[in-house]
This record gives structure tokens, sequence and C-alpha cells, in this order.
């Protein structure tokens, strides 16, 4: 249930109407959102909507993300909004995989709150997301950063858990406690994950045999690299290419 807090009292007792939205657009590689009750864009700041490779904001007001984005990565939009929306869940620091107006696939780290009516409904949320490797600073501080680095530099290679764990300096156990909690994704998660994106990008922007890929970007064999890929994205790496090329 949401307090009455002094911001609230300050906006409400001086009839802000501006409650500093416009302050989004100053921070670069910050993305913003407001959506209504139905999911339905309300608001969204200039990075977002040149990520988006929309013109203006205002072409997004009204419409939903059936209208920008593939169903499948749509999908997982849609699950964290519903909680959101139907639970006043806070989403927080969730790693997830975004597409770009150029049809790419990145890593962002996302949070989202829903707000209140007068009346204490939820009438919407807010979000905002950034890329992933551009919000690393503190990890850096961090025995997990080694894992993501030894992740980065070795994901066409077999990646084994424990060697992640013995990088970090951290027991397994540990080192597996840590990570779901900072990332919200298990390590050999975030692997899998990490070597789709590398996938995503050969297959959009090469012509190297989708078996090539698979083995470039650590799998198994291309029967694997398809079960892998439909798990994570719903759709297959031939649909994928045919759909981004």
């Amino acid at each position: 249930m949401p307090t009455n807090d002094s911001l609230s009292q300050f906006i409400e007792e001086n009839r802000i109407s501006n409650t500093g939205q416009l302050l989004f657009d100053c921070i670069p590689g910050l993305l913003f959102f407001v959506k209504d009750a139905n999911r339905h864009f309300i608001y969204i700041n200039q990075e977002l909507a040149d990520f988006m490779g929309l013109e203006n904001k205002e072409e997004i007001i009204g419409r939903p993300d059936t209208d920008f984005f593939a169903d499948d990565i749509e999908q997982s939009y849609a699950a964290d909004d519903k909680r959101v929306i139907e639970e006043g869940y806070v989403v927080r620091n969730k790693v997830e995989l975004i597409t770009t107006s150029q049809r790419l696939i990145q890593w962002h780290i996302t949070n989202k709150i829903p707000l209140y009516s007068k009346d204490s409904h939820i009438c919407g949320l807010a979000g905002v997301t950034r890329k992933f490797e551009g919000n690393t600073n503190a990890l850096h501080h961090s025995a997990l950063s080694r894992a993501i680095d030894h992740i980065a530099t070795n994901y066409p290679n077999e990646i084994k858990l424990i060697d992640m764990a013995k990088v970090c300096g951290l027991s397994l156990s540990a080192f597996e406690r840590h990570f779901k909690k900072s990332f919200h994704l298990t390590p050999i998660q975030y692997l899998n994950r990490y070597r789709i994106q590398q996938a995503c990008s050969a297959l959009s922007q090469s012509d190297e045999p989708i078996s090539a890929i698979a083995m470039d970007c650590g799998f198994y064999d291309q029967s694997h690299f398809t079960r892998s890929f439909l798990r994570v994205l719903h759709t297959t790496p031939a649909a994928y290419r045919k759909r981004y090329t």
C-alpha cells in the first residue's frame, strides 16, 4: 500500500503538473516509460523514442507493446507488467533481453513500479531500463565481475560452473547464490543467454550457416542451439534470421 510521503504531499499541495519527467531526457542511456492499467504507453523519454526508431515521443501514446516488439520478446514484458499492475509487484534490477530498432538483441537491467491513484488503486506502472554493459560499475567492485568477464572471453568454449566459481574466489554454493541474487538468473542461464545474444548478432548481420554460428557461440551442435534458442526467444534461429535480415 503506498504511503503519503513528503514528495506526494509537495506535489499535491503545490498542484505541480510537471512531475519532473522531462529530467529523464537529460540522462544518457536511460530508457523511461509509463503505461496505464491496460499496458498502453502514456509517456516515454526521448532516449527510448530514439531506441525504438520513432521520430517523436508522441507516436507511442495509447499504443501497446505489441505494436513495436516481436511476440517472443513482448511476452516476457507482459508477464512482468501484469504482476506489477495486478499484484503491486516491484521489479528490481531484472536482467532481460530488449530488441533495438535495428532488430538486434541487447541485455538490459530493468526496474518497474506500480503507480497508485488517490484511492490507492493501481492505475499503471512506470519503469526504467539501462543497457547492461553500461550499468556494471558496481559489479566491477565485486567478485562476480570476474565471472562476467570470464563468460565474455570464453563463451565459445566449454565453461563449467565450478570454473566460474573459482575465478570469483567463491565456493560453488556461494557463487550460485550471489549470482542469482544479483542477476535474477542462474550462472548457467546467464551463460546460455549470453551465447544466444552473440548468436542473434551473427544471425542478423552475417550469412554464416546456422550450424557454424552454433559452434562459434559455444553450443554442442545445431540441435542443441535450436532447443536453447527456442527456450529463450520462443522462435527458431532460422525464423529469427528471416525476420531480422
